[in-house]
């Protein structure tokens, strides 16, 4: 849905987004482009740090996927779907029902054949945002679904302490709710009335999520890279992320960071578990009026808070830390792990 601008400044925010995603779209498409045209697999990569490369992203993501694999790729063919549910453009594919895809988690996917004949279709989630990068926007409610699919169990009361975390209608103390517990919010709150905050909910609901979390930290990781939000056409979930680390302006002299979704979960969990982190209120009309500092959750490099915006107000976003990958690095060296897979430790398959 097409966003409202309420004022100036909130056009502007809108027009940056769209500026942004454009931007991100133009990128997964020229990586596609950029596979499709690959015939030789003579590539010419440079290592920067773990995880991190210099040149051409489609070589580099082939042969990382190829080593990864343990077998090396023959021949490609790609096919960009990530513009197909915000831009209206991308391949067109069908699913096993013969239903054309509207919508993917997997920004590119690639049909590949290795040499030693077997087949594979592989699904890259491919980030350019440099700050704050979204991984999964969805209901409260589709999120608690999510966890119990995947036998992670959810109890009422912590769907409905989300629900107040979000500011979904009925929950939000302009629509009169109070939970049972209230030991936590002000009696003098002068705090924004369509949402409670974090640090307001009753214990035992911020009890439940930080064992959740805590228990759970890589299942619920790679569930929100792969499933959460999935599109109802949708088949193909991403193995692997590729994240253009910074702005090109030649596509065969790009900086990119790329890993498997798993090896991102590895990272993650070995960076930080859950937490929480403060901060006051720093613009809008509650500044100056609401002094609180106000707990926002995140576990790893994946932070949570309602997008707040006026259309989906109430929904749960989940964002990636900034600049992440540059923590790699260090990771490996502090707990002296050979985590997960090492670019360029193999020989030329």
């Amino acid at each position: 849905m097409t966003l409202v601008a309420e004022n100036e400044q909130h056009r502007h925010q809108i027009e940056a987004g769209v500026k942004g995603r454009i931007k991100g779209h133009k990128f997964e498409e020229e990586v596609s482009i950029e596979i499709n045209n690959i015939i030789s697999p003579d590539y010419n990569i440079s290592i920067v740090s773990p995880n991190i490369f210099e040149g051409n992203p489609a070589e580099i993501l082939l042969e990382y996927i190829s080593k990864d694999k343990g077998v090396k790729i023959q021949r490609a063919k790609a096919y960009w779907l990530g513009g197909l549910a915000t831009a209206g453009a991308g391949a067109e594919i069908e699913n096993d029902e013969g239903k054309v895809i509207s919508g993917s988690k997997s920004d590119v996917v690639i049909d590949v054949i290795y040499d030693n004949g077997c087949k594979d279709t592989i699904g890259v989630s491919v980030k350019s945002c440099k700050s704050n990068a979204q991984v999964c926007l969805t209901t409260c409610g589709k999120f608690c679904a999510l966890l119990r699919e995947n036998n992670i169990p959810v109890s009422e009361t912590a769907e409905i302490g989300l629900k107040m975390f979000c500011g979904e209608n009925g929950y939000s103390p302009q629509d009169g709710y109070l939970p049972e517990d209230t030991s936590n919010i002000p009696s003098d709150r002068t705090a924004r009335p369509e949402r409670w905050y974090w640090e307001e909910l009753p214990c035992d609901v911020q009890l439940e999520w930080e064992k959740i979390f805590s228990e759970y930290q890589d299942e619920i990781t790679i569930l929100i890279l792969q499933k959460a939000t999935a599109y109802k056409t949708d088949k193909f979930k991403p193995d692997y992320i590729l994240h253009e680390c910074k702005e090109h302006e030649d596509i065969d002299n790009c900086t990119v960071a790329v890993m498997s979704i798993i090896e991102f979960a590895e990272y993650s969990r070995l960076f930080d578990t859950f937490g929480l982190k403060g901060k006051k209120v720093q613009k809008g009309k509650y500044k100056g009026i609401d002094l609180a500092e106000h707990q926002y959750p995140h576990f790893g490099y994946i932070q949570f808070q309602p997008i707040g915006n006026k259309q989906n107000f109430s929904e749960l976003q989940f964002n990636l830390k900034s600049n992440y990958y540059k923590t790699f690095e260090k990771l490996k060296t502090k707990f002296k792990l050979p985590l997960g897979f090492q670019f360029g430790n193999s020989e030329t398959m």
